[in-house]
C-alpha cells in the first residue's frame, strides 16, 4: 500500500517524517509529487532514496491508496480535476487545506472518499493535536488507519465541519499565537530591567515548558494552577487579576479576526466552485 503527497512543503514533510519515524510506513510506500523541485523535498530524497518521486500528480492517485493533498487552498480543487479520473471509489484522498470542506472536495467526484486534515506543527515534537473530519462515504477501515496513523505521534480528534474552522485556532494556530503572545511578555521585561533578552527567553521559554508539563503529566487544569501559583494577595495574583480584566476582550477580538479570514477563504472556495463547476 503506497502513501501519496501532493506538494510538498513544510506540512508534508512534517508529516512524512513522522510517519517514517513512528508507524510502520516505509519509505518505499512514500510516493510524492511536487510541481516544482524544492529543498525539503530534495533532502528527503537523499535520506531515503528509496521514495518515489512521482512525474504527475495523476500517478500518485493512480498508485496510492492514501494520498495527501498538501497544496494552497484555491489550488486543492484543480489538482483534483486534473486526476479525477484516477479518482475511483477505492482511493482515499486527505486535503490539508484550511478553508476547503469535505463538501468542497465531493464537487469534483462522488466516487473518491474524501477527508479533512488539520495538522499541527506541535505534533513535530510527539505532542499535539491533529483534526479529522471525514465525508460520509470515507470507509471505516480508511478512517480508522487514519486515525491510527496520526495517532502514533499526535492525539487525533474528529470534529464536525462547522467547528474546524475555531478548532483549528485551537491547535494549529495556537502555537503562534502563544509565541506572539510571550514575545510582548519577552519585550516587556527588556525593557522593565537590565538582563539581556536571551536572557529573558530562557527563563519564560522554560516556564513555558514546566507549564506544558504540569498540565500534560500532572493532571493540572488551567484554573487548579492558577490556584496552586496564585495566592490571594500575592504577587502572582496581582497578573492574574489583571489578565482576566483585559485578556477576554483580546481573545475575542482575536476569534473574531480569524473568523472573518476563513469566512474570505469560504468565499474564495465557493466562488472557485461557481466557476468550475
Amino acid at each position: 500500500m503506497k502513501i501519496g503527497f501532493i506538494g510538498y512543503g513544510s506540512m508534508a514533510d512534517l508529516l512524512t517524517r513522522q510517519f517514517l519515524a513512528h508507524s510502520d510506513v516505509a519509505a518505499s510506500d512514500i510516493i510524492v509529487y511536487a510541481r516544482s523541485a524544492n529543498d525539503k523535498l530534495q533532502e528527503m530524497h537523499d535520506l531515503f532514496p528509496e521514495l518515489t518521486i512521482a512525474a504527475t500528480s495523476q500517478e500518485v492517485f493512480e498508485k496510492a491508496a492514501h494520498t495527501f493533498v498538501c497544496v494552497l487552498p484555491l489550488g486543492v480543487l484543480p489538482v483534483l480535476l486534473d486526476a479525477k479520473p484516477a479518482l475511483s471509489a477505492d482511493k482515499h484522498v486527505i486535503s490539508i487545506a484550511a478553508g476547503v470542506s469535505v463538501a468542497d472536495l465531493a464537487h469534483v467526484t462522488d466516487q473518491a472518499q474524501f477527508s479533512k486534515l488539520i495538522p499541527s506543527l506541535t505534533t513535530s515534537v510527539g505532542i499535539g493535536t491533529s483534526l479529522v473530519n471525514h465525508g460520509s462515504n470515507v470507509s471505516t477501515e480508511n478512517q480508522t488507519w487514519l486515525s491510527d496513523v496520526l495517532g502514533t505521534f499526535s492525539s487525533v480528534m474528529e470534529v464536525p465541519e462547522e467547528n474546524i474552522d475555531l478548532a483549528s485556532d485551537l491547535t494549529s494556530s495556537s502555537p503562534g499565537f502563544i509565541a506572539a503572545i510571550f514575545e510582548q511578555f519577552v519585550q516587556a521585561a527588556v525593557r522593565k530591567s537590565d538582563l539581556t533578552e536571551a536572557e529573558i527567553f530562557q527563563m519564560i521559554s522554560h516556564s513555558l515548558a514546566g507549564t506544558a508539563k504540569l498540565l500534560a503529566e500532572r493532571g493540572y487544569t488551567f484554573d487548579s494552577l492558577i490556584k496552586r501559583v496564585a495566592t490571594k494577595g500575592g504577587i502572582t495574583a496581582e497578573g492574574v487579576e489583571l489578565s482576566e480584566a483585559k485578556l477576554p476582550a483580546f481573545f475575542d477580538e482575536l476569534l473574531a479576526r480569524t473568523e472573518k479570514k476563513y469566512d474570505h477563504h469560504h468565499a474564495e472556495i465557493k466562488k472557485q466552485i461557481d466557476e468550475l463547476f
